[in-house]
C-alpha cells in the first residue's frame, strides 16, 4: 500500500486497474484467488447436509432481524427447507465475487489484510472478510435495487438481512468504531462503498439473541404479512419468503405458494383472495 491509497479511492482504483491492467501481476495473490474460488465451489458442492444446518450462533447470523428464525436454527425444525440448487449457485457466486473483489483491491495497490480472520465476542465467533487500508471491510453482492442503499447511504433505514449488526460484531471485536461495505452489483458489475460510522453494541444484541433462542417456545413472529396487489390478500414479506423455516413458522394459518414470473410468492391462507394456480405449501 502506498501513502496515497485510502479506502475512499478503492472503487476508482479498481476501475482504473480494469482499464489499464498491470504488467506484472502478483503471482502469490493470483494463486490465492484460485484457491479461494476452488474453496467456494467445494463448499457448495460437497459440504455435507449436517454442516449446512444452523445449530449454533455465529457472527454471521446474530444480525438476523428475526430471532424466531434463529430459535428454529438452534432448537431444530423438522420442516426446514434444504437449499435450492439456484440458491447454492447464488451463494457460490457471492463467495467468488468476494474473492475476486479483494484480489482486485490488492492488485490496485491497496493493503488487504486479515482475510477470513476469526474474531469472538461473548462466546460468539465469526470470520470477517478483510481489513483494507486499516479499515474493516465486508464485501456484499447485491441486486441493483439493493445497491442503491450502499450508494446513497440508506442501508440503516432498510436492512432486512441484518448487515449492520453483522459488521458491528466484527468491528466491536477489532476495536473499530466504523465499518465499510464494499458492494458489487450482480447485474451491472458496478462497485460502491458505504461506511457505517456508528456501529451497534454487539454485546447487547448477543444478550437478546441468547435470551430469545433459549426460551422453551419460539418468540413471536418478527414480520407481519404484506399486501398482495394481485389478489387483494396478504403474502409473506421478503424476510419470511427467504426464510427456510416458513413452513413451520406459518403452519398456522398456513401458506400457499404461487409462481409469478418464475418467482415464488407465498400467500397467507385465509387472506389470499384469488387462489387460482396456487398450491399448498
Amino acid at each position: 500500500m502506498t501513502d496515497s491509497k485510502k479506502i475512499d479511492t478503492l472503487v476508482d482504483d479498481i476501475y482504473n486497474l480494469m482499464e489499464v491492467g498491470t504488467k506484472s501481476p502478483n503471482q502469490e495473490a493470483l494463486l490465492g484467488l484460485g484457491v479461494s474460488i476452488m474453496d467456494s465451489i467445494r463448499k457448495q458442492l460437497w459440504v455435507s447436509a449436517n454442516d449446512r444446518k444452523g445449530g449454533s450462533l455465529r457472527m454471521s447470523n446474530i444480525g438476523k432481524p428475526c430471532t424466531r428464525a434463529l430459535w428454529y436454527d438452534i432448537n431444530g425444525d423438522d420442516q426446514v427447507e434444504t437449499l435450492r440448487p439456484e440458491t447454492k449457485i447464488k451463494f457460490m457466486m457471492g463467495d467468488i465475487v468476494e474473492a475476486l473483489v479483494l484480489y482486485l483491491a490488492k492488485e490496485s495497490g491497496h493493503e488487504v489484510k486479515e482475510q477470513q480472520a476469526q474474531v469472538e465476542i461473548d462466546g460468539i465467533k465469526g470470520h470477517l472478510d478483510a481489513v483494507i487500508d486499516g479499515e474493516l471491510v465486508d464485501v456484499k453482492s447485491s441486486s441493483s435495487y439493493g445497491m442503491k442503499k450502499f450508494k446513497n447511504g440508506t442501508l440503516p433505514d432498510d436492512d432486512p438481512f441484518g448487515y449492520i449488526d453483522q459488521i458491528s460484531g466484527y468491528g466491536n471485536a477489532l476495536g473499530k468504531t466504523q465499518g465499510t461495505f464494499l458492494a458489487f452489483d450482480k447485474s451491472t458489475g458496478e462497485l460502491a462503498t458505504y461506511t457505517h460510522k456508528s456501529l451497534s453494541n454487539t454485546s447487547d444484541r448477543i444478550e437478546k439473541v441468547k435470551r430469545d433462542t433459549s426460551m422453551e417456545s419460539p418468540p413471536d413472529r418478527r414480520f407481519d404479512p404484506v399486501n398482495d396487489r394481485q389478489t387483494g390478500g396478504k403474502k409473506l414479506n421478503i424476510n419470511c419468503s427467504y426464510c427456510s423455516h416458513k413452513k413451520t413458522c406459518w403452519a398456522d394459518p398456513g401458506i400457499d405458494m404461487k409462481v409469478r414470473s418464475g418467482r415464488p410468492v407465498f400467500l397467507v391462507k385465509g387472506m389470499e383472495g384469488d387462489k387460482s394456480n396456487a398450491k399448498s405449501f
